[in-house]
């Protein structure tokens, strides 16, 4: 059954709430009620449908109210102090950020000043801000808007990669100076720790259902019991799911106006339109400012006057020099292997839907999940050199120094990460149809 050929009792109205859609394969599944600590997983593509929290409202508010307690410390008080030869540099993360606009880097300087220092702040808000209007029983109209917001800029905010980055400056630093550590360290520390906690408790279903259009009509679909024998997709049942939300909205052949989800008024489509166009736009982007990012230095060290420029290989060899074959392997893997594995990966992914082949389809929507997952890590080369050109700044001795291939890197970063945002993975199964059945899997967390 076509999209088009929806049945006449589910084609104007949103569907009842026992069924929902996977966001990956976009498979029609029966959610009945997933219980406090489990999450719903798709047979057919792996993806996690529905994730239920333990308590999840009142975790929520706990953990983003005393991170907004943490966030000034955490920013503006020293994160430590390097001293040697006599003199003394400490520097907060809000210093390291500005230290690019300083230097004339000002893409840089934006993107660190955004994933480090505002996206968190801006997410903490918003997450206790939701939490607390559903605790006080308040629904304003603007709180879906915020809310939708947060999950459009959840994979942004970059406080994880940052606090990385403080450990590889650690090691990287530990032989020319003595380290004392400020108050800001520890506050940042366990900043990140109450985002981190305060992201993975949100239930975003129970919150939706808490902050979103409570008069919603619901229509009996007639789901079989067991689910049907073959895969059946939202798109084939006239339904389409809701990006933000998650909810299922009536799609029929003669909808040629906007459809907006009824319970977060997010503008609905079948898929994300120009999915596969934009990104290969992005991704040959991506190709194309990768080859100066790695060629071209990223950062430049004067010793006693003499400038010694170094690229992202020189810096992981000397790593390896050094002895730290860990902190060598992770900024290998960070810098270089991570952000070759996203392009190859998404161009597996788009050459596969081009072809129509249906392959070890299930391992490539494994691949794309874990492609969204790693992209923002790779940003961990910037940080280090943020925090490196704020503490090693010991004039005429010594100094740390941005150089052309940030811009370039940052750039590859930046575009890879869109390509994984702007891909729809509904599609490579539109495209590669297998057969399954409705019933999803429960795991227990």
């Amino acid at each position: 059954m076509s999209c088009t050929d929806a049945p006449d009792h589910i084609s104007k109205q949103p569907t009842s709430a026992i069924l929902t859609a996977c966001p990956g394969c976009d498979l029609l599944l029966e959610a009945r009620g997933v219980s406090e600590g489990h999450h719903l997983v798709c047979s057919r593509c792996g993806s996690t449908v529905v994730k239920a929290g333990n308590n999840s409202v009142d975790r929520v508010l706990a953990f983003s109210a005393a991170g907004l307690f943490l966030y000034f410390p955490a920013m503006l008080l020293p994160l430590m102090t390097l001293t040697s030869i006599g003199m003394s540099v400490s520097g907060n993360v809000l210093q390291t950020a500005l230290g690019f606009f300083q230097g004339g880097y000002h893409l840089v300087a934006v993107m660190v000043t955004l994933t480090a220092v505002l996206l968190p702040l801006i997410k903490l808000t918003i997450t206790c801000l939701t939490a607390l209007h559903i605790r006080l029983n308040k629904r304003p109209s603007w709180l879906k808007n915020v809310f939708r917001m947060l999950l459009h800029l959840d994979e942004w905010g970059m406080t994880e990669v940052y606090l990385l980055g403080i450990l590889v400056t650690l090691i990287k630093v530990h032989d020319m100076a003595s380290i004392d550590y400020g108050i800001g360290f520890f506050c940042f520390s366990a900043l990140v720790l109450l985002g981190v906690a305060a992201s993975a408790s949100i239930d975003r279903e129970l919150f939706w259902k808490q902050i979103g259009n409570h008069n919603l009509a619901s229509v009996d679909l007639s789901f079989p019991p067991g689910g049907f024998e073959d895969e059946v997709t939202a798109r084939d049942y006239g339904l389409m799911r809701c990006h933000d939300c998650g909810y299922l909205v009536g799609h029929t052949k003669s909808t040629s106006k906007e459809v907006h989800c009824p319970r977060c008024d997010a503008t609905v489509h079948l898929r994300k339109k120009h999915g596969v166009q934009r990104t290969w736009a992005l991704v040959l982007t991506s190709l194309i400012f990768i080859v100066p990012a790695n060629t071209l230095p990223i950062m430049q060290v004067d010793f006693l006057g003499i400038p010694d420029r170094s690229t992202i290989l020189d810096g992981i060899i000397y790593f390896f020099k050094e002895g730290s074959y860990g902190i060598g392997l992770i900024i290998f893997l960070a810098s270089v292997l991570v952000p070759l594995f996203k392009i190859i990966g998404l161009v597996i992914i788009l050459l596969t839907i081009r072809s129509g082949q249906d392959r070890f389809l299930k391992q490539k929507a494994g691949m794309f999940r874990f492609i969204e997952f790693i992209g923002r890590w790779s940003m961990l080369d910037i940080f280090v050199i943020a925090l490196l050109t704020v503490l090693v700044d010991f004039g005429f001795f010594t100094s740390v120094h941005t150089a052309p291939g940030a811009s370039f890197f940052c750039m590859v970063v930046v575009c890879t990460m869109m390509a994984a945002i702007v891909f729809d993975p509904r599609t490579m199964w539109d495209r590669c149809r297998t057969e399954t059945t409705t019933s999803g899997t429960y795991h227990n967390e």
